[in-house]
């Protein structure tokens, strides 16, 4: 038997075990065929990327959410001016209200009625 013979299993090229990088250590297919050492790199590299465009997205988000929340705003400024005249209609009625029957039961008011009932019923009781 022969040396080739002997040797079975599949034949790997030492360049295909080797870094993707190109670093000299061996890369692993669990890293995608970097090494320990250039997976952490290329991972690194990714991660703050994506975060990058996470937060250019958030940043445009916001900026549109804003300016929606600024121009609902301008649009319910007119109802809420038209709002705010009902609510000053309301409220003045209302003190209106609250003034008049604090007259009908003040004690000023009861003393100038009796008065009043009083030169009433002393002008008529001659009658």
């Amino acid at each position: 038997m022969s040396l080739k013979s002997e040797r079975r299993g599949i034949h790997v090229d030492q360049s295909d075990l080797l870094c993707k990088k190109g670093c000299g250590y061996y890369g692993n297919p669990a890293w995608q065929g970097f090494c320990s050492k250039c997976w952490r790199e290329e991972y690194h590299k990714a991660r703050q990327k994506q975060i990058q465009e996470d937060w250019e997205l958030a940043e445009r988000l916001q900026r549109e959410e804003e300016e929606a929340f600024a121009s609902s705003q301008s649009s319910q400024g007119a109802q809420s001016l038209t709002f705010s005249k009902f609510e000053e209609k309301k409220t003045n009625e209302k003190t209106r209200k609250v003034t008049t029957v604090k007259k009908f039961f003040s004690a000023s008011s009861r003393v100038g009625s009796k008065k009043g009932n009083i030169a009433y019923n002393q002008k008529h009781a001659f009658l």
